[in-house]
């Protein structure tokens, strides 16, 4: 089976199971209409049952047609259960970002971004990146957390983009045991 076709499944079933299933990784996907991208998968690493383990978002994109930049926000709930001074995020080649490419709000949120120069943009499927953050040691094998995508952004320009919102995307994974 051809690995696109094969990655397309994966997602699709993953869709269907819930976060909290079993298994080592876990994801969602939102079908998006715009013109520059056309779906948006999160995908969760292994279950973090206690403090000071590092929780990763995987985000990764299909149907992306000339896509120069992305950003997305992210939401820890609860934030206390977090280490946000931990937080990292790696862009997945070919994307780059600025210093560490991932801020904090004054919500507590993270904002997240990547950029591609080449100026036709990137087209295709692939990753956006990894954000990375560590549980607090408050954090617990009893903590019910969770990661929602709050909105999410890609496109040539910072005028011209597909801009998705939370209830848009309905992208939730469920954090802890």
């Amino acid at each position: 089976m051809h690995s696109r076709s094969l990655l397309g499944a994966l997602a699709l079933a993953a869709a269907f199971l819930s976060c909290s299933a079993p298994s080592q990784r876990s994801g969602l996907t939102a079908q998006l209409d715009g013109p520059h991208v056309k779906t948006l998968q999160l995908l969760k690493g292994e279950a973090v049952g206690g403090p000071q383990q590092p929780l990763s978002l995987q985000f990764q994109a299909g149907g992306m047609s000339g896509i120069r930049q992305f950003e997305f926000t992210v939401a820890l709930e609860p934030a206390e259960a977090f280490d946000l001074s931990s937080v990292s995020f790696a862009p997945a080649k070919p994307f780059i970002t600025v210093g560490s490419g991932v801020e904090v709000t004054l919500e507590k949120n993270l904002r997240a971004i990547g950029i591609y120069l080449d100026a036709a943009g990137y087209s295709g499927d692939g990753g956006l990146g990894t954000l990375t953050v560590k549980t607090s040691s408050s954090f617990s094998s009893s903590t019910q957390g969770r990661a929602r995508i709050l909105r999410f952004s890609a496109g040539p320009s910072s005028k011209e983009r597909d801009t998705y919102t939370e209830q848009q995307l309905n992208l939730s994974l469920s954090v802890g045991p």
